[in-house]
């Protein structure tokens, strides 16, 4: 049951507003690209319209702040915000660059297990291969988004199919080494199949980095805010460009963090294609 719920969270379009606390990186990833980037526009602009006010009162009462130890200050939060933004970059890039890695290595061993499969006796040869075609197919569905729990399950059951075929070849005739080479690469894509799909579906930006991101982005706006009010900035294009700045990489860190096949940084597939491609003129 577990299982069911987490594919089901990580491949829904609209989870619910309670849900934000439980997986803030999905409900952004969740919103259209222009939605949140307005959302986090306007929400950081009211943040930084409430600092200037609160620094612009202290300028109309005559109370003034030494200009060096508010800049200062503003700096330091700022350039801690980049920091925490860059790491965050940096943990969403490596995941996706790991998935698409991920994908070349699958489509790569799928290969070598379909050609080593036509050194089989014929039987476990032509249920090999067939359990492969399917496979292949599955794997690209699951990309476009079709019936995306019921193909991992799907996946699951081929992964024991083609394991009972394996271990059919104990009571063959055939080469050792030969059974040894083909054991072993469906070894291999079973192990970077489960690691696929744990890196996918079950690994993204914790909550705690989220909430210390957005708390973090609070205070800098609010800070950046007061000092526009005590310098007397009341220029909207120069409070806009910070939170304009932000929700960007915002929007990017949330596409690439999601989970669900409706993200526009999508994971190539061009390996699998072609070695579907390269089954589909082999079959016998």
């Amino acid at each position: 049951m577990e299982k069911s719920y987490e594919i089901k969270d990580a491949t829904s379009k609209q989870p619910p507003l309670r849900d934000f606390y439980k997986d803030i990186g999905g409900y952004f990833s969740s919103l259209k690209p222009a939605i949140l980037f307005l959302v986090i526009v306007v929400v950081y602009m009211l943040i930084i319209t409430f600092g200037a006010f609160i620094g612009h009162q202290k300028l109309l009462n005559g109370i003034k702040e030494p200009e060096t130890a508010i800049e200062t200050t503003v700096a330091s939060v700022l350039g801690l915000l980049a920091f925490i933004l860059g790491f965050t970059f940096s943990l969403t890039w490596t995941r996706f660059a790991n998935r698409n890695r991920l994908v070349i290595q699958h489509a790569k061993v799928m290969e070598v297990c379909y050609l080593r499969a036509g050194l089989l006796p014929e039987r476990q040869k032509l249920e090999a291969r067939k359990i492969l075609f399917e496979y292949a197919n599955l794997l690209l569905e699951i990309q476009k988004g079709l019936e995306v729990e019921k193909s991992l399950l799907r996946i699951n059951e081929l992964h024991v199919l083609l394991w009972h075929e394996t271990v059919s070849l104990v009571r063959e005739d055939i080469d050792s080494e030969l059974r040894s080479l083909f054991i072993a690469s469906v070894n291999d894509l079973i192990s970077l199949s489960n690691e696929r799909k744990i890196i996918a579906l079950f690994i993204s930006i914790p909550n705690a980095i989220w909430r210390s991101l957005l708390l973090l982005a609070a205070i800098g706006m609010l800070a950046f805010g007061y000092q526009a009010g005590i310098f007397g900035i009341s220029k909207l294009f120069q409070l806009l460009l910070l939170p304009i700045a932000f929700g960007l990489v915002m929007v990017l860190i949330a596409d690439l963090n999601a989970r669900d096949p409706q993200r526009r940084f999508k994971v190539t597939q061009r390996p699998l294609i072609e070695v579907l491609e390269m089954m589909k003129r082999n079959i016998a």
